[in-house]
C-alpha cells in the first residue's frame, strides 16, 4: 500500500495562508467575460418597513355542522378534530376500579360482597377479546363497575328497590349496609362518568368512514370572505399545507374589525445548514457538501437546490415577524431602504411569477391558484402516544382479485395471536386426494367486495363478512373493533381509490399533550398511514390437496 504525504520545505504556514495568485490578470479577465463587472450600483438593504393585515382564527366546524367558537390559545385543534366520542362507562379499567372500590366499601359485610359478585358479573365477550394477565385476574375477583352503578341506582329508587334487592338476594341488614354506602360510591362514579356519556364509543365527528380521513374547516370572524377547509386530513399535526382557502359556506353574522400590524426592522442575511462560508478562510459545515450531491441530468429539483445553495444562497434576507398562533397574515406594503437612502416598494413574488408561491395556501378563486394569506397554524409541537389499541390494514390481493380489511388489533389484543390460539384443528390424514371448495382464511380478514355505483361506471368496496362454521353452525364472522363497527349494520363501504396498490393502514391510540397555556389534553385519535404493499390471503377455490398419508 502506497501513501503519499507532502513534505514542506519550511516549517511555517505563512505561504499557505497568503494564498498567492500568480496570474491575477487572468482572473480579472475571466470576471470580465462572465459579466461580473456590469454592476448597477445597488445598495444593501438596511431598513424594512412593513404593514400587514392580521385575522385571528376563532371558529371551526366539522365540514358539515354549525360553526363553533374556538380559541387557539386554549385548546389544540388536533384534539377538536381527532377526538372520538368516548364512552367512559365502557372503559374496562374504570369498571374494574369501580368494582374494587365497591367491594372495599362493603368490607364489613361478606354476604353483601358475595351478592354483588354474583349479581353484577362481567358481560360475555368474544374469545379474541378475553382479557389476559393481571386484567383477567382482577375481573375474576371484582364485579363489573357499570353493572354495580345500575344496581345501586335501582336500590336507591323507591319503585325498584325491592325488586333489585330480591334479585341480588340481599338480607335486610345487607340492604341497609348497601343503601348507606351507595351515595358516596355513586357520587364518585358520577364524577368519572358524565351524565350524557354514550353507551359505546363512536368515531370523531370529523371522520369520513368512506374516505378514512378527517374533514373540517376554520375561519376568522374578521375575514368573512374566506374560510380554510381541510378535506383530507390524515391525523397527526395540523399545519398550513393541510388546508385550502375557499369561499365561505356561511359568513359571520357580524364581521369584526381586522387587526393591523406595522413593523420597522433590520433585514439579516438568511442562514441555513450547509451554507457556503462568506469568508475565504472560514471553515464550512461538513454535514452538507453541495459538490457531492448525486443528481442526474433530469433531476431538476436537486440541481436547482445545488444552484441555489452555491450561487444565490447569500442573496436572501430575513425580517422576523412575531404573530400569535392561529393568525391569518397578509402583507399590504413592503418598503426597503438601502445604504444610499433609496427606497424600493416590493410586492409578492407571485405578482411577477405566478408559479413562485412559497408557503401559500391553495385558492382556486385566484388566477395564480394561490391565496395571498399565510396561516400560522397552531400546530401541536409534540404529544405522548400510547400503544396502538386497534389497527386495520386495507390491502389489495391480486391473486384472489379482492381487497381486504385486515383487523390486526382489536381491544388491545393481537388478532393473529388470538386466531392461532383458536385455529381449527387440522384434518386427519387422508390417503386419497381431497377436494376443497375454498381454502381457510383467517377470521380477522374481511373481504371488500366491489359493487357498482349508480353512475354505472365507478365501483365502491363494501365489507361483506364471510360465513364461517362456529360450534357446528354457519355464522357470519363480524369485526370486533371500532374502526370497522359500521360493518355490523352493513354500512361500511369505501371509495375504490382509498385502497391503493400500496395499501393503507388506520390505527387508534391514546394521545396526551400539554398546550401553550399549560393545560393537559387527552383523547383517542384515529390516524391513517401508508400500507406495506399488496397482501395475500391465500384464498383459492376448487383446489385438490394431495394425499397426506
Amino acid at each position: 500500500m502506497t501513501r503519499i504525504e507532502p513534505v514542506p520545505r519550511d516549517g511555517g504556514i505563512q505561504d499557505g495562508l497568503a494564498a498567492r495568485v500568480h496570474d491575477p490578470l487572468w482572473l480579472l479577465a475571466r470576471q470580465w467575460q462572465l459579466g461580473e463587472f456590469r454592476g448597477d450600483d445597488s445598495g444593501s438593504p438596511v431598513v424594512v418597513d412593513l404593514s400587514a393585515s392580521t385575522h385571528q382564527v376563532d371558529a371551526w366546524h366539522t365540514g358539515s355542522g354549525d360553526w363553533q367558537p374556538w380559541s387557539p390559545a386554549a385548546t389544540p385543534l388536533e384534539r377538536l378534530v381527532e377526538q372520538e366520542s368516548e364512552a367512559r362507562a365502557a372503559d374496562p379499567a374504570l369498571r374494574r376500579d369501580g368494582g374494587a372500590r365497591w367491594l372495599r366499601a362493603l368490607a364489613a359485610s361478606a354476604s353483601a360482597r358475595s351478592a354483588f359478585l354474583a349479581g353484577c358479573p362481567w358481560p360475555a365477550v368474544p374469545d379474541e377479546l378475553e382479557p389476559a394477565g393481571l386484567a383477567a385476574v382482577l375481573q375474576s375477583k371484582v364485579p363489573d363497575g357499570a353493572a354495580v352503578a345500575a344496581s345501586l341506582r335501582a336500590l336507591t329508587t323507591a319503585e325498584t328497590a325491592d325488586a333489585e334487592a330480591a334479585r341480588l338476594g340481599l338480607s335486610a341488614a345487607d340492604r341497609a349496609t348497601v343503601q348507606a354506602a351507595a351515595p358516596a360510591w355513586l357520587a364518585w362514579w358520577g364524577g368519572q362518568v358524565p351524565a350524557d356519556d354514550p353507551v359505546q364509543p363512536g368515531p370523531p365527528v370529523t371522520w369520513d368512514p368512506h374516505r378514512l380521513e378527517h374533514a373540517f374547516a376554520v375561519r376568522s370572524s374578521t375575514l368573512p370572505g374566506t374560510e380554510l377547509t381541510a378535506i383530507a386530513y390524515l391525523g397527526g399535526s395540523v399545519d398550513w399545507p393541510d388546508v385550502d382557502a375557499a369561499s365561505p359556506g356561511q359568513a359571520p353574522a357580524q364581521p369584526e374589525t381586522p387587526g393591523q400590524l406595522t413593523i420597522k426592522g433590520v433585514p439579516m442575511p438568511a442562514r441555513f445548514g450547509g451554507m457556503p462560508a462568506a469568508r475565504f478562510w472560514e471553515m464550512e459545515d461538513a454535514q452538507f457538501d453541495p459538490g457531492s450531491v448525486d443528481a442526474a441530468p433530469h433531476d431538476l429539483a436537486r440541481l436547482l437546490l445545488v444552484s441555489f445553495v452555491t450561487v444565490y444562497g447569500n442573496d436572501w434576507c430575513v425580517v422576523p415577524v412575531r404573530l400569535p398562533v392561529g393568525t391569518l397574515f397578509k402583507v399590504d406594503t413592503f418598503t426597503v431602504t438601502d445604504v444610499f437612502g433609496g427606497t424600493t416598494t416590493m410586492g409578492p413574488a407571485a405578482a411577477d411569477d405566478p408559479a413562485w408561491n412559497l408557503f401559500a395556501l391553495t385558492d382556486d378563486r385566484e388566477a395564480s391558484g394561490a391565496s395571498p394569506w399565510f396561516w400560522l397554524a397552531p400546530s401541536l409541537p409534540d404529544s405522548l402516544e400510547g400503544p396502538v389499541t386497534e389497527c386495520v390494514l386495507f390491502a389489495r390481493d391480486e391473486m384472489a382479485n379482492l381487497a381486504w380489511a385486515v383487523e390486526l388489533r382489536a381491544g388491545g389484543r393481537d388478532r393473529y395471536e388470538a386466531w392461532l390460539a383458536h385455529e381449527p384443528a387440522p384434518l386427519p390424514p387422508d390417503p386419497f386426494p381431497r377436494y376443497q371448495v375454498d381454502t381457510v382464511v383467517p377470521s380477522y380478514w374481511f373481504p371488500l367486495a366491489p359493487e357498482q355505483n349508480a353512475d354505472q361506471e365507478s365501483v365502491r368496496l363494501r365489507l361483506v363478512p364471510l360465513a364461517r362454521r362456529v360450534a357446528g353452525a354457519l355464522d357470519l364472522e363480524l369485526p370486533l373493533g371500532e374502526l370497522l363497527a359500521d360493518a355490523r349494520s352493513d354500512r361500511l363501504w369505501l371509495f375504490e381509490e382509498e385502497v391503493p396498490r400500496s395499501g393503507t393502514r388506520v390505527a387508534r391510540r391514546r394521545q396526551r399533550a400539554r398546550w401553550h397555556d399549560g393545560s393537559v389534553h387527552a383523547w383517542t385519535a384515529r390516524r391513517r398511514q401508508s400500507g406495506t404493499g399488496e397482501s395475500s390471503s391465500g384464498l383459492t377455490f376448487d383446489s385438490v390437496t394431495p394425499p397426506t398419508a
